[in-house]
């Protein structure tokens, strides 16, 4: 089983490990295991388009090279791609409009959940509750699946190359 879906597995178990009330611990590592595994599962695409031929040393760095931010940057644009419009000049010729709406569930699922793993992280006072963290563990799941039907559809392969050179792409 792959990292990100062993990651997903995780996030599931701990939404649910306690019986009764939920550990707080258990909830806030479930919301961040449900994102990791949803970063996992777009990294590796990422990674594999530049890395075929690199070691696993290699590819490590390459991975480590996609930026949590710049990934949202990159989804906050798919999440809402009906038309060029908003998107950056330097992509926009790439990308054919309107984006599949699987992959446009797949960028918003992973806004949505950083963000939820933000808080379940650093904000000590955020309550978290068992069912709230498994409505975000299904978003992970659901964008696992929707992911796995975009791998055909005409942009399966630039967002890969867009969350990997987002910052190149601005330079210019």
């Amino acid at each position: 089983m792959s990292l990100a879906k062993d990651l997903l597995a995780q996030a599931r178990h701990l939404a649910v490990v306690d019986l009764g009330k939920p550990k707080q611990a258990n909830l806030r590592r479930a919301v961040s295991a449900a994102y990791h595994a949803l970063f996992h599962m777009l990294v590796d695409p990422a990674a594999s388009l530049v890395g075929s031929k690199l070691n696993a040393a290699g590819r490590a760095k390459l991975r480590r090279a996609l930026a949590h931010a710049d990934m949202k940057t990159v989804c906050i644009a798919y999440a809402k791609a009906t038309t060029a419009a908003g998107f950056h000049p330097q992509i926009a010729p790439l990308v054919s409009f309107p984006v599949a709406i699987e992959l446009r569930n797949v960028a918003s699922a992973f806004v949505a959940l950083q963000e939820a793993r933000h808080l379940a992280d650093y904000d000590v006072a955020s309550k978290w509750d068992r069912l709230g963290v498994l409505q975000l563990v299904t978003d992970a799941e659901d964008a696992f699946a929707d992911w796995q039907k975009t791998l055909t559809a005409p942009n399966s392969k630039i967002f890969p190359f867009d969350l990997l050179l987002r910052k190149s792409w601005a330079r210019t």
